[in-house]
This record gives C-alpha cells, sequence and structure tokens, in this order.
C-alpha cells in the first residue's frame, strides 16, 4: 500500500531514504558537531619585578676613526688658535684639505716655496720627520695668548710650525729663508703631500699633515691654527 503510494506520487524508492540522511547532517550541523576545533594558542607575556627599571643598552663612547684628540706643545701652547681678520682662512682640517685637494699641482714644487708677492717663504720636510714651516716678511701678528712669546725674545708670531704635536705659532727671531725658493702660484699646491702639503691662494698659505690632521693658515697680519 504503502509503496502503491510512492509510486502514484512519482517519488522513487529511495527519496525518502536520501532525505532522512540529509535532515540528519543539518541538525548535526546546526549542533556545531561539524566544526574542527581550532589548536589553541599560546601567549607569552613577560612582566618586570615590581620596583626593578627595564634594561638599558648604554650608548657606544668610542672615538670615530681618525679622530685627532687636542693637544698642547710642551710649553701649554693649545693647537687651535687665530689671530687677527682671518680672511679666508680654513678653520679645520677637512676645510683645509678639501681646499687643497681641488688645487691644481705645481710638481716641481715640493720642499720649499714662496708665494709671488715672495712675503711668504715656506719650508717643507723637516727632522726627524716631515713637517712644515712658513714665515712671514712683513705683517708679525700680535700673539693671541700671553704666554706664546717668552719676555726675553720678539714680542710678536713671524712662524708658524707644524709638527707630530700640532701646529704652533713661534716668536722668531731667525728665517727659514734662503734666498731661491721657487714660486708657488696662486691656487696651486706644492706637488708632494707625503704626508704635508700646502696651498698657495691670494690671501694666504694653508698648509696640513695627514698623517696627524693638523695644520695651519699663514698670512700678513694673521694666522688660524688647527
Amino acid at each position: 500500500m504503502s509503496s502503491l503510494r510512492r509510486r502514484r506520487a512519482g517519488m522513487p524508492g529511495g527519496t525518502v531514504v536520501v532525505l532522512a540522511a540529509l535532515a540528519v547532517v543539518s541538525l548535526l550541523a546546526s549542533c556545531g558537531a561539524t566544526d574542527i576545533p581550532s589548536p589553541r594558542r599560546t601567549v607569552t607575556v613577560t612582566v618586570d619585578a615590581p620596583g626593578t627599571a627595564p634594561a638599558t643598552t648604554p650608548a657606544a663612547t668610542s672615538t670615530p676613526p681618525g679622530t685627532v684628540e687636542p693637544q698642547a706643545s710642551p710649553s701649554g701652547v693649545p693647537t687651535s688658535l687665530s689671530a687677527g681678520r682671518q680672511r679666508g682662512a680654513p678653520h679645520s682640517y677637512a676645510e683645509a684639505k678639501a681646499r687643497i685637494d681641488a688645487a691644481r699641482p705645481a710638481p716641481r714644487v715640493t720642499d720649499r716655496f714662496e708665494s709671488p708677492s715672495g712675503n711668504i717663504v715656506c719650508n717643507l720636510g723637516g727632522s726627524p720627520r716631515p713637517m712644515a714651516a712658513c714665515e712671514v716678511g712683513q705683517g708679525r701678528i700680535d700673539p693671541p695668548l700671553p704666554s706664546i712669546c717668552p719676555p726675553d725674545g720678539p714680542p710678536d708670531i713671524g712662524r708658524i710650525e707644524l709638527d707630530e704635536s700640532g701646529a704652533f705659532p713661534v716668536c722668531s727671531s731667525d728665517s727659514i729663508r734662503e734666498g731661491d725658493e721657487p714660486k708657488l702660484g696662486y691656487g696651486s699646491r706644492t706637488g708632494s703631500e707625503d704626508p704635508v702639503a700646502c696651498l698657495s691662494e691670494e690671501f694666504g698659505v694653508t698648509c696640513v699633515d695627514t698623517a696627524t690632521r693638523h695644520g695651519f693658515f699663514l698670512a700678513r697680519d694673521t694666522f688660524v691654527t688647527f
């Protein structure tokens, strides 16, 4: 009787079974039976103990490469001084070196020279190691510190000397001029810089020591050491 009713309604015999199965699946899904549990995640939280400060890393205190610490001569004269108007003068080794590197070299001028005006004369290559000394003929400079000129000597500065400990003004009574120095044209630098090099400009002469990173500028009535 039941089979006859299903055939009359056009329903295959297996349809009821399929529908019943679908109903069961739907009921299980609504209850969450088909969900796949998610894996547990572990979170670690670090808490500082009461009264303790967070750990800090001390700042680096190393000296950058190539840095030269301030020094002084045995008489206590600083290596960084200036006097006069300083027109056109460099005030650091880096500035002076950049200016010298940009100048044209004079291959035949190496160990000594004079400015085109003849007022400044320089001698390079002292002993026991390379150095530079430049002096002015006219325009000697009043000392910026009273301790520079000894009480029993000349009262003003006539020369700047560069050695391994720095550049220092000298209240000179002698002269390094020999009389046959070649002229170093304005805008030109000495042909050698091993390790001392000098640059001649209209407003003065600049010399640096690439080994110690010290140097100076000298002109009439003015100088700078660095």
